[in-house]
């Protein structure tokens, strides 16, 4: 298929995943997958700090920031691009934290809980959700640690506002967004609303785990969210 060709069979694809997200999984899927990236092992000792948030303490009560027709960069306000056709993304680059990685396909499981990779060395799309460079929040999530080693977003907590991330699709096109926002949530504060609320322009999360490592409970205390917004796009020049 030719990059930004389309069928009315995708264009009734995406709208059916548009709305499953948009109720289904924003009141019940979303909140279990706030928990769910989280059966890792602690950081190694001297490894960076999980969570350098900018915005501490928010609550699903301002997603709203994240929304309108234009969004601010490191040069200020600028008028966002139009949604991309729908294509399956199959790569994640994050040059900030020297991250490039294929995406694994990452479903719900019979509890409703998102699954996360099997491969530590690499990060995994959410399928029910939106393809990223379509209108609405797609979400990329990886492990942080595993057996004691980094994983594919040991360094998401570096990602600061205004950094890139470009994803790249089947049709042969990358989504290129820019970060906005960079915060921590205890699990039981998870922002559903504000991570997978509906939203009419193309956007970005990135979620990992974060905060203190519980021996007891085989898991960190936190998520790290990185958000971010759809800036540009263009024809990749590998797959």
């Amino acid at each position: 298929m030719a990059p930004g060709s389309t069928t009315k069979g995708s264009r009734r694809r995406a709208r059916a995943i548009s709305s499953l997200v948009g109720g289904v999984l924003a009141v019940t899927g979303a909140v279990a997958v706030g928990t769910a990236v989280a059966g890792q092992d602690p950081a190694p000792p001297g490894g960076p700090r999980e969570a350098q948030p900018s915005h501490a303490g928010s609550t699903p009560a301002d997603s709203g920031q994240q929304r309108g027709s234009a969004h601010a960069g490191r040069d200020g306000p600028r008028a966002s691009p139009p949604a991309m056709q729908w294509s399956r993304p199959v790569r994640v680059s994050i040059p900030r934290i020297g991250v490039t990685s294929g995406l694994e396909d990452l479903g719900l499981d019979a509890q409703g809980v998102m699954r996360t990779p099997q491969d530590p060395a690499r990060a995994g799309w959410f399928t029910p959700g939106p393809a990223p460079g379509v209108a609405g929040a797609a979400v990329i999530a990886g492990h942080v640690t595993w057996d004691q080693q980094p994983a594919v977003f040991f360094r998401l907590g570096q990602m600061r506002r205004g950094d890139r991330v470009e994803v790249t699709r089947d049709d042969g096109t990358t989504a290129v967004f820019t970060v906005s926002r960079v915060a921590e949530f205890e699990k039981r504060s998870f922002p559903t609303g504000a991570v997978y609320g509906r939203t009419d322009r193309p956007e970005l999360r990135l979620i990992t785990c974060g905060g203190s490592y519980d021996s007891r409970s085989n898991s960190y205390a936190a998520n790290l969210i990185v958000w971010a917004d759809l800036t540009g796009s263009r024809l990749s020049t590998t797959r």
